[in-house]
């Protein structure tokens, strides 16, 4: 992989600053709930998700998608091949721009795949014949019982409180059929081989986050055990890959761009803490680059396990 653009094709958006306010909102109204979208620097919010919903972040996390598929060689991990091969319905929770889908479909035909995203960032049009994309709340999914064979989701922390990880399991789980499987793919907010200047400046945010909304972003200690406390699942498994940040090949250089450019996302959210050593995006490339320079690495994990025959 080559060098990163910090876009794909499309206009540089503003980035948020601490003292701006919100000069417009959008109110989508679903079935179950409504949604606020505020504009800041015109970049889209809404309240229960930190990171911006606009074209940056979709191309962050379509880039995302490649990187990780890299990183582990798989789309996933759970031992669904053959389901997959001779026809199952699959569900994609927190799909994004649906990349993962799109590929999925491609790859088995005989399947169906159903994404669904809190805001439509996923092709709506212009797509295999057997995807589907909805606009729903993963805290409640829109879908009968026993609908599945493979509920799949991945990097969703940044949209669920610790409170919330439980019930959303259990949902993942209701949808799916019995012998079915579910899998999760989370990468925690955690560098090894960081310096104590990196490390202050990360825990800061971490705490910031976790204090003001909820959200644990270092999450994967706690999955085995909402997983291990639910009595319908069985054959719980995990594995986990370890990703250098920013040395090393083009690929490891592309990730250390990736995580800087997710950082800056979150400038947002974390604009009321005063950073001594300076502006917040100037530093996330400061720390980016000590952390290469450290050879420092993250770990991202992946969860699955089979739904207990009825």
């Amino acid at each position: 992989m080559g060098k990163v653009q910090s876009k794909t094709g499309r206009q540089k958006r503003s980035k948020s600053s601490a003292s701006t306010t919100s000069i417009d909102q959008e109110i989508i109204h679903k079935k179950r709930d409504v949604e606020i979208y505020n504009y800041i620097d015109k970049r889209k919010y809404c309240a229960s998700y930190v990171l911006p919903l606009d074209d940056d972040e979709i191309d962050r996390l379509t880039l995302q998608h490649y990187i990780f598929q890299n990183i582990w060689k798989s789309n996933f991990s759970s031992p669904v091949d053959f389901l997959l091969e001779i026809g199952s319905k699959v569900l994609d929770v927190g799909c994004g721009p649906g990349v993962w889908s799109l590929e999925m479909a491609n790859k088995y035909p005989k399947s169906s795949f159903t994404g669904i995203d809190i805001v439509a960032t996923f092709p709506q049009t212009i797509k295999p014949e057997n995807t589907n994309f909805i606009v729903g709340n993963l805290k409640r999914l829109p879908f009968e019982d026993n609908s599945f064979d493979f509920v799949y989701m991945r990097l969703i922390m940044f949209a669920l409180t610790i409170s919330d990880w439980p019930e959303a399991i259990k949902e993942l789980i209701r949808v799916c059929k019995p012998n079915g499987w579910i899998e999760i793919m989370e990468r925690d907010i955690l560098w090894h081989n960081e310096s104590d200047l990196v490390r202050k400046w990360r825990t800061s945010i971490v705490d910031k986050i976790r204090q003001e909304k909820g959200i644990e972003l270092i999450i994967s200690p706690h999955i085995p055990g909402f997983l291990h406390s639910n009595n319908q699942l069985t054959n719980i498994e995990y594995d986990k890959r370890k990703a250098k940040i920013g040395w090393g090949e083009k690929m490891y250089e592309a990730y250390g761009q990736l995580i800087m450019w997710g950082a800056k996302n979150l400038s947002n959210a974390v604009s009321d803490i005063q950073f001594n050593e300076g502006q917040y995006n100037k530093l996330v490339e400061v720390a980016i680059k000590e952390i290469a320079r450290n050879k420092g690495y993250d770990k991202s994990y992946r969860f699955w396990a089979q739904k207990k025959s009825l």
